[in-house]
């Protein structure tokens, strides 16, 4: 079985990494998909506003690959919003490269579709994010094209 497939695994029995700190600078080591990569130190990091098509939807290879064509071997920067941890014990937040957002860009590529909560404090770049959708679903790129 590889790594990938043993993460998925223990994501999926709520096995969690025990955060201990955010931190606020790493290497992306793994992609794990189009909204989810493994830092160098290990740490598993999900893209906080978006979600990315998931095992077998449409998409969800590209969506993969343009994640990987951002960030896989990159130095990030994170940033965090409100919500910094999930339950399967994924640090939550946004990969900044090059002073672009991770999030922002896969919403404009239409590789990832902004998720808004709406009975929680809204996201720190939830305009942003709806704007970027928006530009996508215009366009018909990615997952709107459907």
């Amino acid at each position: 079985m590889s790594f990938q497939g043993s993460l998925i695994e223990n994501t999926g029995k709520y096995q969690t990494q025990n955060i201990t700190y955010f931190p606020k600078k790493g290497k992306v080591e793994r992609i794990v998909d189009g909204d989810t990569i493994v830092l160098e130190n290990g740490d598993i990091v999900r893209y906080v506003g978006i979600t990315s098509p998931e095992t077998n939807e449409p998409f969800e290879k590209e969506a993969t690959e343009a994640n990987r064509k951002l960030v896989e071997g990159k130095e990030v920067t994170l940033e965090y919003d409100n919500y910094k941890g999930d339950k399967f014990g994924r640090i939550l937040a946004y990969l900044i490269i090059d002073n672009i957002n991770v999030s922002i860009e896969m919403a404009k590529l239409g590789m990832a579709q902004v998720v808004v909560y709406q009975h929680k404090k809204p996201f720190i770049y939830q305009d942003k994010l709806l704007g970027a959708q928006d530009e996508a679903k215009q366009k018909k790129l990615g997952v709107w094209s459907l």
